[in-house]
């Protein structure tokens, strides 16, 4: 990784500040929350001790006392008249909540709303029946198919099921013996995908306050027994009593009305009894304009700030059950309502907080349950004050960390580019045959990078003048020997000449022997030396690279009869631009380093590739292997893998005069052995 990121990762560590403070306005979110809730408490404790005292305000029905739990109904206030076609578009309009009706096995048969406009009760009825069996005219009794049966305080009406049409409401007269229709039932049956739909109405007088539901499901219409039985009406036989808001409980509520604040009083069964305040439901000239533009990712941002999960709507008509089927104080948060079409979930919370109704005769004996007090009121207020609060610690701790992380960054930038200065700087410093180019840049900043810049250029700078001293000391050498060896050699010529015993001719003969090879060495050296200025000073001419390698390819063939020569180079023309008197001195030692080596009669191969971008010249030959490591320490001034004690005088100045070359025409050449480890190739890239 490098320093850049380092630094950056480092820098995040800035992020900390924000974060404490988002933990502090979570806390300070949750105290005003809280408080809230226990201001909620207070509000709805009061309202409970009211209604306590006045019990029938809240319960003015004793028929409800020991009825069994689901047998009562509640009467929707409908604000205008349903119209009775079957189809129920209307309701669907109000939202309400309708009631389950569950069969003998717990699944879900049918659901029913009811709702009271003025003197008259509707109701809707769906049920769930793939195949419904509608009554038989040819069957005796007054219904032998699917049958919907609703029961009144002093009644019992059956509604055969029919597909489509109106309804018919048969009831018994038993001072007639006989069933009659009651026309004041009047309603339209429907089918539908699932089943079948009723709606219908009644006078409320008609069902004196109780009423009940229930549903037959018959497989054929024989009459027979039903095979699924849903409704409300109780084992007793005794229909639930309808529930429906009660005005004087309402007027006493207003009382306690206060801006931004619902008040709801909910009966045992938590149906709503009265309800003032705020109504989060409304849809009218109350609710917030369409048109303006609701901050949605400054709300989305809060709540990722403050933690809040999505919460469910704030419902209409029926709170969950644990607002309203216990005996001990509750409170919940929820959401906007989901009819709200401008609202998404957790934009607005609601906190509610539910009070039990109970009256106490003293400490030991409980009255039963009579409601609930439920106090809702939205956290806009309180949101507005972290939101302020959150917009302060937003700008400020993104403002501070904005410029920790730009200042560091920066920081960084200039570090990592100094460093890659330095790094360019050392990997460009000395070229390929170990000059210096050019002077090692020192900077005149005094840090620990500065430093180490200034010592990398001292250490180059001596390393150069070393590099001077060694390429200098072969021609020193040969110049300083020569005059010696020269009398070496003419004293050796001298005694050689005179009258000399065996023993003594023979050390001559090795004296003057050793002379020789010392100075073919000398004139390797000295030839070494004027080739590498001659090569800086060659010109560079346009030839043809394919021409050149046949040519030479056939005096080596006549030159070394001992050996094989192939090549492998295209019949057309090859371009090139450079030295061909050079590329031949460099053939010339790969020739000559590959005859040195490979056996005699074996085949040495020459050819010529060409590329895209450029030629591949390679000369390989059979015999022994490079040691390992020596792949481009072959081409280095005096190094040789020769083992012959070095009587031949090779001092590897071949092989580094044919990089020289390849250096000139800025190619590259490498030496590899062959991957079946039968010998070595010599390759040199050469530009196009």
């Amino acid at each position: 990784m490098n320093l850049r990121r380092q630094l950056v990762l480092l820098s995040l560590c800035t992020l900390a500040l924000p974060w404490a403070g988002c933990q502090y306005l979570r806390q300070v979110d949750q105290a005003l929350t809280q408080g809230q809730m226990q201001t909620l408490e207070a509000t709805g404790n009061a309202i409970a001790a009211r209604l306590a005292s006045a019990p029938e305000l809240i319960a003015p029905d004793p028929r409800r006392n020991g009825r069994p739990p689901g047998a009562q109904l509640y009467l929707n206030p409908l604000a205008q008249t349903p119209v009775l076609d079957g189809y129920g578009e209307e309701w669907r309009a109000l939202r309400l909540r309708p009631r389950q009706l569950l069969d003998q096995a717990g699944d879900p048969f049918a659901q029913i709303t009811l709702g009271r406009r003025g003197s008259q009760i509707y109701m809707l009825l769906t049920a769930r029946d793939r195949s419904p069996s509608y009554h038989d005219p040819r069957s005796s009794g007054i219904s032998s198919g699917d049958t919907v049966e609703i029961y009144t305080a002093r009644q019992q009406y059956t509604l055969p099921v029919a597909s489509q049409g109106p309804v018919h409401a048969m009831w018994y007269n038993p001072r007639r013996g006989r069933y009659e229709r009651e026309l004041r039932i009047r309603g339209r049956w429907t089918a539908s995908p699932r089943g079948y739909q009723l709606e219908l109405t009644l006078p409320a007088a008609l069902s004196d306050g109780e009423l009940a539901v229930r549903v037959l499901d018959r497989t054929h219409s024989d009459g027979g027994t039903p095979a699924r039985v849903a409704g409300t009406l109780p084992n007793d036989g005794r229909p639930g009593v309808l529930v429906e808001p009660l005005p004087q409980l309402q007027r006493e509520l207003e009382h306690f009305a206060r801006p931004e604040l619902q008040l709801t009083v909910v009966d045992q069964e938590g149906f709503v009894l009265a309800r003032t305040g705020i109504d989060w439901h409304a849809t009218g000239d109350d609710q917030p304009p369409a048109g303006e533009a609701q901050p949605w990712l400054r709300d989305w941002l809060y709540r990722q700030i403050l933690a809040t999960a999505a919460l469910s709507p704030l419902p209409r008509d029926r709170f969950p059950d644990n607002l309203t089927q216990n005996r001990e104080t509750a409170s919940q948060w929820f959401g906007a309502p989901d009819s709200d079409p401008d609202s998404t979930p957790g934009d607005e919370r609601i906190g509610a907080v539910s009070v039990p109704v109970v009256t106490r005769a003293d400490d030991i004996i409980e009255r039963p349950l009579l409601g609930r007090v439920i106090t809702a009121q939205s956290a806009s207020a309180l949101r507005s004050l972290t939101e302020s609060a959150a917009r302060r610690l937003w700008l400020t701790t993104a403002a501070a960390a904005g410029l920790v992380l730009l200042l560091l960054l920066g920081y960084a930038s200039w570090l990592s580019w100094r460093i890659r200065q330095l790094h360019r700087a050392a990997s460009n410093a000395v070229d390929a045959s170990g000059r210096l180019r050019g002077d090692f840049p020192r900077p005149l900043i005094n840090d620990e990078l500065g430093a180490l810049n200034r010592a990398f250029a001292s250490l180059l700078a001596e390393l150069d003048h070393y590099h001077q001293y060694l390429r200098s000391l072969a021609s020193k050498l040969s110049h300083e020997l020569r005059t010696p060896l020269a009398v070496v050699r003419s004293s050796l010529d001298n005694l050689a000449a005179g009258d000399l015993d065996s023993d003594s001719r023979r050390y001559a003969e090795r004296a003057a022997d050793g002379g020789a090879r010392l100075s073919s060495i000398l004139n390797a050296l000295s030839a070494a030396n004027h080739l590498e200025a001659s090569i800086r000073q060659a010109d560079r001419e346009d030839f043809d690279l394919a021409d050149l390698v046949q040519a030479l390819n056939q005096s080596y063939a006549d030159a070394h009869p001992e050996h094989h020569f192939e090549l492998q180079c295209p019949d057309t023309p090859q371009p090139c631009n450079g030295a061909p008197e050079l590329l031949a001195q460099l053939l010339d030692k790969l020739v000559d380093n590959a005859v040195s080596f490979a056996p005699e009669g074996s085949t040495i191969h020459m050819a010529l590739t060409p590329e895209r971008r450029e030629y591949l010249l390679s000369v390989s030959n059979s015999g022994p292997l490079l040691p390992s490591g020596f792949g481009q320490k072959l081409f280095d001034s005096l190094v040789s893998v020769r083992d012959d004690g070095g009587k031949a005088g090779h001092l590897g100045l071949g092989l580094h005069i044919a990089r020289l070359i390849a250096d000139f025409h800025h190619g590259e050449l490498s030496a590899a052995n062959h991957e079946d480890g039968s010998g070595v190739v010599f390759t040199l890239a050469l530009p196009r």
